[in-house]
């Protein structure tokens, strides 16, 4: 097996293992590559969704169907990304998926099962460096503060189903999810490393702050969750598999490749509620 990290703070690619019959012990080095590297790439791998679920289960117990994706018939657990001719996808947005949950996903497994002729890259943003980089004085100021994480970020969005009555999907789901308090600066359950967690989709605002200077916070906060040195950008490839630390990364989808068909197929591992970091 061979491990290259892609940049100084975030990424790397494994070649010269398959996904679907790895041994524990490669399994081990895939996983603590996934700790140190916080995103891993594969080439060449082309799971079926029976595989991807099992790939996935060796990171944890997975999440339940989504709320709002369409999944893989027979395989409610793996989820479909996916754009078609007429149905281009919509305005992307710096996310960490699903932190309107108490208790957000751990990670990720997403393939590629068929792609644009061109475009369509994601890319992945290391929150502890963002955290790093942060000025003192602005560190101290978010100590024990908390934000707002809600659902709102889907609604209007094309997983938003309008039935005969004129009723959003997103607006009736969500009506009986409750807001979500995470701490603006939470600590790695594994590595004991603290992150800054926001996200432009699904962090609505500041707890305990007016709202003008709010969004005056996370405004700022947000620029620096933009600068590129932090990122790490992949080119999808037919069989490229991604895998995720969702508990202190950041994603986009670039959408730049207008109705061309491309697809995705995703399976979520739970994870536990944030933490505080206490040492800022």
């Amino acid at each position: 097996m061979k491990i290259t990290p892609l940049s100084q703070h975030i990424g790397a690619s494994i070649d010269d293992v398959s996904l679907a019959n790895c041994s524990e012990n490669e399994f081990a080095q895939i996983y603590q590559a996934f700790l140190t590297h916080k995103v891993i790439f594969f080439r060449k791998q082309h799971l079926s969704p029976q595989q991807q679920l099992e790939l996935a289960a060796r990171f944890g117990e997975l999440e339940a169907p989504h709320p709002f994706f369409p999944h893989v018939e027979g395989f409610p657990q793996v989820s479909v990304i996916e754009t078609t001719r007429g149905n281009p996808p919509g305005k992307s947005y710096w996310h960490t998926d699903m932190t309107w949950q108490k208790a957000p996903p751990k990670c990720s497994v997403l393939c590629a099962q068929h792609l644009p002729s061109a475009g369509g890259d994601t890319i992945w943003l290391s929150m502890e460096a963002v955290y790093r980089a942060l000025p003192d004085a602005l560190k101290q100021s978010l100590r024990g503060r908390t934000a707002i994480h809600a659902v709102h970020g889907f609604a209007g969005s094309r997983f938003d189903e309008v039935d005969a009555q004129g009723e959003s999907k997103v607006s009736n789901i969500s009506s009986g999810i409750k807001d979500i308090h995470h701490p603006l600066v939470t600590v790695h359950p594994e590595t004991g490393k603290p992150t800054l967690y926001i996200n432009e989709q699904f962090c609505q605002r500041v707890d305990d702050e007016d709202l003008e200077k709010g969004e005056e916070l996370l405004s700022s906060l947000f620029s620096y969750s933009h600068v590129e040195e932090f990122q790490v950008r992949f080119r999808w490839q037919t069989g490229s598999i991604a895998i995720w630390d969702n508990r202190c990364t950041q994603h986009f989808a670039v959408t730049d490749y207008g109705d061309e068909p491309r697809r995705l197929h995703r399976v979520v591992v739970k994870g536990d509620e944030p933490q505080a970091y206490s040492t800022l």
